[in-house]
């Protein structure tokens, strides 16, 4: 893998409105990233498919109360 194609962590927290500990959770949960010696890097398209996916509503929704109402 070329430095080219990665962007390094520091330089993401730099461009992206996002704390390290975000970019840990994000790890944590499944976001590839690549270690080149000390620094840990991401691919952006790694970046984009993980943080910029579009969720529907619906599916944030907890199961069971959609439709319900207290009135």
């Amino acid at each position: 893998m070329k430095l080219t194609e990665v962007i390094r962590e520091k330089d993401v927290l730099e461009q992206w409105p996002m704390s390290k500990a975000t970019l840990i959770r994000a790890r944590k949960n499944g976001l590839p990233f690549v270690r080149l010696g000390a620094f840990i890097c991401y691919r952006p398209s790694d970046l984009e498919a993980h943080f910029f996916h579009l969720r529907s509503w619906r599916a944030a929704t907890p199961k069971g109360e959609e439709g319900t109402s207290n009135g």
